[in-house]
Order: structure tokens, then C-alpha cells, then sequence
């Protein structure tokens, strides 16, 4: 009976041995089969040609063109009215800043504009026979053909007088710091604190990728409000590019009105009305006062006199763009 059970229990663990077996045998079998697989996908993966599809470039190569199409022709309708930097000598540009001035003091004669009396355009400095500096002559050169440029759209719209240009004054000397701003220095020295650094204002602003840079333009003149519109409505169409950033227009001929004021008489019977006891409630409250009739000159705002305008202008100057260099990949 002993060898019978046994028996029975070996034979048994033999046949769960054996299950065993062949199902970590089929386990590993197909493992392989798996692992065969995947590096057959690597080979094939890793010996293709890595390079797109022949479709794939011709539409990427379709659409780089439609945008490289729009982008030249975005720049260049910004760039409409810009005169390109051409190298300058000093002897050049005196002879630029006489021809410049001349033909806007004549154009203004022409059209009776007022000018003042020696209006040398911002250029007080070099009309007086002081002659620039070399490292300036290409920014005055820039800022005396856009001057040229909005005094004449100034005067092709019908200005009446020209009061004042003012340009970016780059070309001086700084001023001596006042005596606070000294002391204030002297007491972050004493602390030991850093001082910042200075911003200069006079410094052209320009875009930190390099696509542009703007310099602003202040106009002071006399003109109509129709003349005003037509001077928006002709910097609005980007030739140069301009953005207009104030506008103050001010009617210096208007008279002032004063506000009525109330004679002693009339004081003291309101008063009177007012502090009566048992007096009905209609008569305690002081008749409305009717307001005096102006005469036609202060009723009147606008229409007769010239108001002074003041318009303050950036004017963008656009760089030109460089094309791709070839191979370059695109995101």
C-alpha cells in the first residue's frame, strides 16, 4: 500500500513537472518569436534611407515659397518711401543740408506758408557753419530726408504756418547732472550700492531682431482741422511708415468765457425768499436764472481761427531681410 501511494503521488508531480514544462517552454518560444520580430523592424528601420518622401518636399518646398513670397512683399511695402543708407562724406551732406532747406523755404514761399524768421528745420547747429562729426553723418543724412518728407506732407496738404520742428538731438554733448542727482550718487557710493546704469534717450531705437529701427519727429504748426485730416489720412498710408503717437490741438485765439456772477441784489432777495417762515414752497425756492445770452464771437468754437498743432510722429526705418541659406532646416 506504501508503494501504491507512492507511486500515485511521483506520478503526479510528473505530470504537473511536465505541464510545467511545456508552458514556460511555449512562454519562451514565443518571446523569441517576439524579440526575432523587433530586431528585424530595427534592421529594416536602421538600413532605409533616412531621407522624406519626394511628396513631402515639394509640398514643404511649396510652402516655404508662399511664405518667403509674402514676407518679401510685406517688407517691401514697408519699405515704400524709405530711402536706402548710402555712405556720406561731410562735404556731401553740407551740400545735402543747403539743397534741403532751400527747396523747403522755397516750396513754402510758394504755397505762402509761414516759416520763422532763419527756420534752419532742427539743424540750427550745421547751418550756422559748424561741421558735423563723421560718425553722425549717416543719422543726420536719414534724419534730413525724413524731415524733408513730412514738411512736405505738410505742405502739399495746406498748412498755414510751420512753427517748429523738433528732431532727436543724438549729436551733442550730455549736460552736466544736476547737483541732487550728484549727491544721490554720492550717497549709493557711500552705501555701497551699484549704480544703474544710464538710458540714454538720444540713442535710436531699434528692434532687437534687427528688423527695424524708429526715431520720432515733433511738428508744431497752423493749419485747418480739414488740413489736420488730410495730414493723418496721408501718414496712415505707411510711405514712410509712420505711427502718429499725440496730437494736441490747441485754439489759442478762442476767447475765455466767464461764468456769470450773481449781483448783491439779486444775492439778498434769494436769501430773503429762502429764510421767509410759513412761506409756501414755490416761494422759497429762488427762480431759475436765465443765462445771458452770448454774443456770436464767444459762441463760436472753431471754424475761424488757426489752432496750433502739435504732432508728434515715429518714423520706422525697415532693414533689408536675408534670404535662408540652403540646407537650413526649417521648424
Amino acid at each position: 500500500m506504501p508503494l501504491v501511494v507512492g507511486g500515485v503521488v511521483a506520478l503526479l508531480l510528473a505530470l504537473a513537472l511536465g505541464y510545467w514544462l511545456f508552458s514556460a517552454f511555449s512562454h519562451f518560444q514565443e518571446a523569441t518569436d517576439k524579440m526575432e520580430q523587433s530586431q528585424n523592424r530595427l534592421k529594416s528601420l536602421t538600413s532605409r534611407k533616412v531621407f522624406p518622401s519626394e511628396d513631402n518636399i515639394g509640398i514643404m518646398q511649396k510652402q516655404l515659397d508662399i511664405y518667403s513670397s509674402y514676407q518679401g512683399g510685406l517688407f517691401q511695402t514697408m519699405r515704400e518711401g524709405q530711402a536706402e543708407a548710402a555712405e556720406i562724406t561731410r562735404d556731401r551732406f553740407r551740400q545735402l543740408l543747403e539743397q534741403t532747406l532751400r527747396k523747403l523755404v522755397q516750396t513754402a514761399r510758394a504755397k505762402s506758408i509761414a516759416l520763422p524768421a532763419n527756420f534752419s528745420f532742427g539743424f540750427q547747429k550745421y547751418t550756422a557753419g559748424m561741421p558735423p562729426e563723421q560718425q553722425y553723418l549717416e543719422r543726420l543724412s536719414d534724419q534730413l530726408r525724413t524731415i524733408d518728407t513730412l514738411c512736405t506732407i505738410l505742405y502739399n496738404a495746406g498748412i498755414s504756418e510751420l512753427v517748429s520742428v523738433e528732431r532727436v538731438i543724438f549729436d551733442e554733448e550730455a549736460e552736466a547732472a544736476p547737483v541732487e542727482e550728484e549727491l544721490t550718487r554720492g550717497r549709493r557710493r557711500g552705501r555701497g550700492e551699484p549704480e544703474p546704469e544710464p538710458v540714454k534717450t538720444t540713442d535710436l531705437v531699434r528692434d532687437p531682431d534687427g528688423l527695424f529701427s524708429r526715431e520720432r519727429y515733433t511738428l508744431v504748426y497752423r493749419a485747418q482741422d480739414a488740413v489736420t485730416w488730410k495730414i493723418l489720412d496721408r501718414l496712415a498710408k505707411a510711405s514712410p511708415f509712420a505711427v502718429v503717437t499725440k496730437i494736441e490741438i490747441v485754439n489759442s485765439a478762442r476767447p475765455t468765457i466767464v461764468a456769470p456772477q450773481r449781483t448783491e441784489e439779486e444775492g439778498e432777495a434769494a436769501a430773503g425768499a429762502a429764510s421767509s417762515w410759513g412761506a409756501p414752497e414755490a416761494a422759497r425756492k429762488p427762480a431759475a436764472k436765465k443765462e445771458p445770452i452770448l454774443p456770436r464771437e464767444l459762441r463760436v468754437v472753431a471754424g475761424q481761427e488757426l489752432p496750433r498743432v502739435t504732432l508728434e510722429v515715429d518714423i520706422y526705418r525697415f532693414a533689408q531681410t536675408e534670404p535662408a541659406e540652403e540646407g537650413e532646416e526649417n521648424p
